[in-house]
């Protein structure tokens, strides 16, 4: 029998750790420290080819990425970001990152290869959240300018198209920010989609025509959402106290909005109807009708009494995970919206909640050399660097060496590390020379058509790689004796950049690999 598990993180800076517990016992099963992330800034990396799973976590207090596996309690690999993201999602499969920023700039990422696909400015304000279709067809994009967007993913990642993308649809009826968007299960021409916000309302929309189904009018301001797996209704949590209860604090509620509701025909006999028919308007919680025998027709959850900040249901949607911004955690029973069990593990708001079936990695019966290998996961590029046909990123030749994907420069150089002999020397020059070569004649192959080995090509392409060879052969006999010295000379060293061997060793290691394969 599989175990169902709670994956959950606080923004607060006096936390900084993530926990994953037992859904039902409580039990805390591991933690993953140096972990501060902002509201829904933590995202899953689900894969299908049976591998360790991964989660991403972008930082609240500076723009860097936290990448974690289930493996080790530590950052499993760190690296900067361009931008610091307040937002991240990413896509069903795995394979596409989006994280938003304060200016309501929007970046895409692959995660396994780490190329920047787009970034592009999706909204005036601060992009509050970022959700991927079941499917992987489109994203929907929410913000303090109280618009949620609907961009299509194929135009997004098609590095073809140089103007600025345009959203497949712009859905402009909240009056509020947009607080959280979740969309149902199913492809687009048949996937329902809810949008919750400021303005005491969630909008329930057709993904396939873009028209509004329903509005559902709440008596407080709603923060955050959670669907049904079978779609028969949806939870709403308060933003704002609802009532004031004996013990004279105030309660925060979670709201179940029914999606179909009974209807008793002539012949005698019951149906259900979808509400998204003619009414247009449904009010929850304002005991306007009577549902199921509850007495004022308020299907709510209560025991909060702290702003509820994140939602999410289990696997069958027989269990709630709720949290406030105090740090509380609370599991509920849907069926009959009882509270099972309290967890305060957290010391500040709860800015993100998973649950999640228990992954391979933390099977006790697994020995540590059984467990599967980590997904493919390579640290984000901070500039775009678009696809050209089959032929790799596409690299400009008079970029400086750092910019070729190709060449990957040690990030861990420090400098003590730096040998003061390449400071005042100028085989940088002579390697950026080789690097240039490199890189006009591998554009030119890749313009061609022609795909065979390099001795049946073009008598000018086959003179190029032998000088190139040639380059190789100098440049490492001048390393080789530069390296073998114990002192640097004794003349002056002009004022120019310094190049440290780690730089240079990565450097050659890239070239001759991209030669090899380009001979083979």
């Amino acid at each position: 029998m599989f175990v169902e598990l709670a994956l959950t993180t606080s923004s607060d800076v006096a936390d900084g750790t993530a926990y994953l517990w037992n859904l039902h016992t409580g039990s805390v099963l591991g933690s993953f420290k140096q972990n501060v992330c902002p509201m829904q800034s933590l995202a899953l990396v689900n894969n299908h080819r049976n591998m360790g799973n991964l989660f991403l976590s972008a930082q609240a207090d500076k723009g860097m990425m936290h990448v974690y596996s289930y493996q080790k309690d530590q950052v499993h690999l760190k690296f900067p970001l361009p931008d610091k993201l307040v937002c991240l999602a990413t896509s069903t499969r795995g394979t596409y990152c989006a994280g938003g920023t304060e200016s309501g700039r929007v970046y895409i990422w692959e995660i396994a290869t780490g190329i920047l696909h787009r970034v592009f400015d999706a909204h005036y304000k601060r992009v509050t959240v970022l959700r991927f279709s079941s499917d992987d067809t489109v994203m929907f994009s929410g913000s303090e300018d109280s618009v949620a967007h609907v961009w299509m993913v194929s135009s997004l990642v098609d590095d073809t198209l140089l103007e600025s993308p345009a959203p497949h649809y712009s859905w402009t009826d909240h009056t509020l920010p947009i607080t959280d968007i979740q969309c149902g299960v199913g492809r687009f021409h048949g996937a329902r989609v809810i949008t919750s916000s400021m303005d005491h309302t969630c909008k329930l929309w057709d993904l396939s025509t873009g028209t509004l189904l329903t509005t559902f009018l709440f008596p407080t301001k709603i923060t955050a959402l959670a669907f049904d797996p079978s779609e028969r209704y949806f939870l709403a949590a308060s933003g704002t106290a609802a009532s004031t209860s004996s013990s004279s604090e105030a309660d925060y509620l979670i709201y179940q909005a029914l999606l179909y509701r009974s209807k008793h025909t002539m012949q005698g006999y019951t149906t259900l109807e979808a509400v998204d028919g003619d009414t247009g308007l449904e009010q929850i919680g304002l005991g306007a009708t009577k549902r199921s025998g509850v007495a004022g027709g308020d299907l709510v959850f209560r025991g909060h009494h702290h702003p509820i900040t994140r939602l999410a249901l289990n696997f069958d949607g027989s269990a709630l995970v709720s949290g406030d911004n105090k740090g509380n955690l609370m599991v509920w029973d849907v069926s009959s919206r009882q509270m099972i069990r309290e967890i305060k593990q957290h010391k500040g708001s709860i800015s993100s909640i998973h649950a999640i079936v228990q992954p391979a990695d933390l099977y006790s019966n697994t020995t540590l050399t059984e467990k599967p290998k980590l997904s493919p996961l390579t640290p984000f590029k901070r500039i775009p660097q678009p696809r050209f046909g089959e032929g790799g990123p596409e690299v400009s030749a008079n970029a400086s060496i750092a910019d070729d994907p190709l060449i990957v420069i040690a990030p861990t150089t420090t400098l003590e590390d730096r040998n003061p002999t390449l400071a005042y020397s100028s085989e940088h020059q002579l390697l950026e020379s080789v690097r240039l070569a490199f890189v006009n004649n591998r554009s030119a192959i890749v313009a061609g058509t022609f795909d065979g080995p390099v001795s049946t090509r073009s008598p000018s392409a086959t003179q190029e790689y032998q000088d190139l060879e040639k380059k190789y052969k100098e440049l490492e006999e001048r390393l080789a004796s530069m390296m073998n010295l114990s002192t640097p000379p004794v003349q002056a060293a002009p004022k120019q950049s310094s190049v440290s061997s780690s730089d240079i060793s990565a450097a050659l290691s890239g070239l001759r690999s991209s030669t090899k394969k380009r001979k083979a």
